[in-house]
């Protein structure tokens, strides 16, 4: 199968000015996924509906038009890049048929049409990630989500600062706390580590890193998310792991990992066997600030519906639906189970989670000879995406959300691996018919470099 990712043979060439504008564009879509559609002074909060405030006619209209306007753009590059899409989307497999169980499910959904007008625009930006990833080399990728997050920890800062009524988390206890752009300060907390992830992925030079990386984990600090601190330090570990990994031999590097895995797991157990103590000693309390008395209230529910689920959005409805009893019992509105794979089964049932688990494995099954043959620091961007949603699905929605970044750079990272085994292959295969010729190392280079760059 040919690559078709701009830059390699075949593919026509593409003036700077425009290859700048499609950048800067897809930037601000992914900035719009990373606020989750809540556009500051447009569509505060209202894309997510989580405000108890009437909308006003700036934010209902204004946030309806930024939803059309990101999504038309999207309709666009899929029909300009139609050919490469269609070529390219076997290689979203478990994820394609996911987005299409998320349609489907609004024939059995509590809100039948509220799902369908969520779970398209779901569908859609997982085609996103898949555009993004057939268009770019994953070094451009990530220049492009760099773009993103720095446009978005700034202007976290300005309105922090400028704006608190706006930039400042408005909860209980939080005051202090920033929110910035986002839609609250966890999400803040979650985006930075994301952001630090991007940075350290990038092989930019060391200035610009330690730069960037100042930037990020102040505004992380800043938004007292206590669980994104926590994961930041793991980010940063897992990063001084893939530097370790790099150094060793293929039998060292296996061990370490095995080790890892058992260290990893081990420490879980124990966590959740301590739980309460861990808490106290991060200053959260043992329902780790409620989210356990929520998943207690969310199991009955599960087991009610527990082959299909109760449809794509279409539980958390506030007072409305099922969703009433959950607000009455714990007292407070809930808009999503605070774990993603509770959410993936309470809404698209334990087919749902199936297929996930189906993806995310298969990703990690493919990671796995480029983690043991050194080849680490070209895959660390595909460790730290997997790594984070595992992690963040913990106790939090990250995933099952139709405007949210991690779905879209899920879908990108699986199609990404999936590339980087054809073109490794490609690689290879052009190795062996050059092997009795001189230019076998010139052209393995070029080659290199072309699907990198």
């Amino acid at each position: 199968m040919q690559d078709i990712r701009p830059g390699n043979a075949g593919t026509p060439r593409i003036g700077r000015s425009s290859l700048a504008i499609e950048d800067c564009v897809c930037a601000i879509i992914l900035a719009f996924f990373a606020v989750q559609g809540a556009v500051p002074f447009i569509a505060p909060h209202q894309a997510l509906e989580v405000n108890n405030s009437p909308a006003s006619g700036v934010t209902f209209w204004g946030g309806i038009a930024s939803q059309v306007l990101v999504y038309a753009t999207i309709c666009f590059f899929l029909c300009a890049n139609w050919r490469r899409v269609v070529h390219w989307f076997p290689a979203t497999r478990w994820t394609a048929v996911f987005g299409c169980l998320a349609i489907i499910s609004s024939v059995w959904s509590q809100f039948p049409l509220y799902t369908l007008r969520r779970s398209i625009p779901f569908l859609f930006a997982g085609l996103f990630g898949l555009f993004f990833a057939v268009r770019f080399p994953v070094r451009r990728q990530l220049s492009i989500l760099f773009m993103a997050m720095l446009a978005v920890a700034l202007g976290t800062i300005l309105l922090a600062v400028l704006v608190p009524r706006i930039g400042l988390d408005a909860t209980f206890g939080h005051s202090a706390d920033w929110q910035g752009v986002f839609t609250s300060k966890n999400a803040c907390g979650r985006m930075m580590v994301l952001a630090t992830a991007i940075t350290l992925s990038q092989s930019e030079g060391t200035g610009r890193k330690v730069l960037s990386l100042a930037l990020f984990i102040f505004v992380l600090v800043m938004s007292g998310s206590r669980g994104a601190w926590a994961i930041e330090a793991a980010v940063f570990a897992s990063y001084v792991a893939i530097k370790v990994l790099g150094l060793m031999d293929s039998r060292s590097r296996v061990l370490l990992l095995l080790g890892s895995l058992i260290a990893i797991t081990t420490a879980a157990v124990a966590g959740a066997m301590h739980l309460s103590a861990l808490s106290q000693l991060v200053g959260r309390d043992a329902t780790l600030t409620g989210r356990t008395q929520i998943w207690k209230q969310v199991w009955p529910f599960i087991l009610e519906r527990p082959i299909l689920g109760w449809g794509y959005a279409g539980f958390w409805r506030g007072i409305q639906g099922e969703s009433f009893r959950v607000a009455a019992a714990m007292r407070f509105v809930i808009f999503h189970a605070h774990n993603g794979f509770l959410e993936i089964w309470l809404e698209l049932g334990a087919v749902g989670l199936f297929i996930f688990g189906c993806s995310y494995l298969r990703a990690w099954r493919k990671l796995w000879p480029r983690l043991r043959s050194g080849r680490i620091e070209r895959v660390s961007w595909m460790f730290f995406v997997l790594a984070l949603v595992a992690l963040y699905d913990l106790d939090e929605n990250s995933l099952l959300i139709d405007n949210g970044l991690f779905w879209v750079i899920y879908v990108a990272t699986l199609v990404d691996i999936e590339l980087l085994e054809v073109e490794e292959q490609l690689i290879e295969n052009l190795s062996t018919l050059l092997s009795n010729t001189g230019a076998l190392q010139n052209t393995h280079s070029s080659t290199i470099d072309r699907v990198w760059a």
